[in-house]
């Protein structure tokens, strides 16, 4: 609902936030200028009141008080959630893709409105809990732990997501930016895709962008040749037998042959990961085959 006397839309803020309702509210029915709407001010959009409580900040790469200043979060004024605004980069592709996967659980769920200009904004409902790429930076246990006691669990959610991505594919859509950052984890038994507002038209580039996170998944994290430089106990078994053939073949610094880190990884599962190696014989020619792979290692 929109409230038009402004005392009603001050008292609905002192409400629902604990911050000082300023004096003069600023509403933008246009984002346009997207880098002027700042914390306590008010979008109008589609016949509703938001307030903004702040600016989403990116999540990785040691970079998590870099705000994203074109991804707004706010509270609806209407119904207390906490929202989410993206304002920039593709707006048509994600809102297709929020609308053809509104009911799918791997999914974040959401709208797309248009305000005064016809700019269209992406009003997203908020997800608690960490990234995919935050979880596995933050488990304390070895790897060889993790693999044994973790791995299978992990691996059947990470599927869940795989599959999300298929059905994707099949509706002629694409994710675009596939990254471990871009799985929220909910209530720990849920990995939910995110942030699907970047445009590459190429499927095979999802493909590619999940063997990077599988890679992740089975490593407990990502490993690049200056993490085994600089911190040798994290892997006793590793004999300096590296070449470029074991190296990502997107990323040529991280190591895609974990079995030489950890080499009581099983060789199937490490002959899934080479097949995205700078050393790869053949490719998977489309996410099905991958889900084929990983079915087989790891039934449900």
């Amino acid at each position: 609902m929109i409230f038009e006397q402004p005392s009603a839309l001050k008292r609905r803020i002192s409400e629902l936030s604990t911050r000082e309702v300023s004096s003069k509210l600023n509403i933008f029915e246009d984002t346009t200028e997207f880098m002027s709407i700042d914390v306590g001010d008010i979008l109008r959009l589609s016949g509703n009141d938001y307030v903004v409580i702040g600016h989403a900040r990116e999540g990785r790469f040691g970079m998590d008080e870099q705000p994203k200043f074109w991804v707004k979060t706010s509270i609806d004024l209407t119904t207390g959630a906490k929202t989410t605004f993206r304002c920039l980069r593709s707006p048509e592709k994600e809102a297709a893709v929020l609308r053809e996967m509104h009911r799918h659980p791997n999914f974040m769920h959401g709208q797309s409105v248009h305000d005064a200009a016809g700019n269209i904004v992406r009003i997203i409902d908020f997800i608690s809990g960490p990234s995919l790429y935050t979880y596995l930076r933050e488990q304390k246990m070895s790897h060889e732990e993790y693999y044994h006691q973790e791995l299978s669990k992990g691996m059947q959610l990470f599927m869940k997501c795989i599959e999300a991505i298929a059905h994707l594919h099949k509706q002629g859509l694409h994710h675009g930016d596939i990254r471990a950052d871009h799985i929220i984890i909910k209530n720990t038994d849920t990995y939910i895709w995110i942030d699907f507002d970047y445009e590459v038209d190429y499927l095979n580039y999802d493909l590619f962008c999940l063997g990077n996170v599988l890679q992740q998944v089975v490593g407990k994290g990502r490993h690049s040749l200056d993490d085994i430089r600089l911190m040798p106990s994290n892997y006793p078994y590793f004999s300096n037998t590296l070449t470029p053939s074991d190296m990502s073949l997107m990323f040529r610094h991280r190591v895609t042959n974990l079995r030489k880190l950890y080499p009581y990884i099983s060789e199937a599962l490490n002959e899934i990961l080479m097949r995205f190696s700078v050393g790869a014989t053949g490719f998977y020619k489309n996410v099905d085959s991958l889900l084929e792979d990983l079915r087989f290692l790891f039934p449900s």
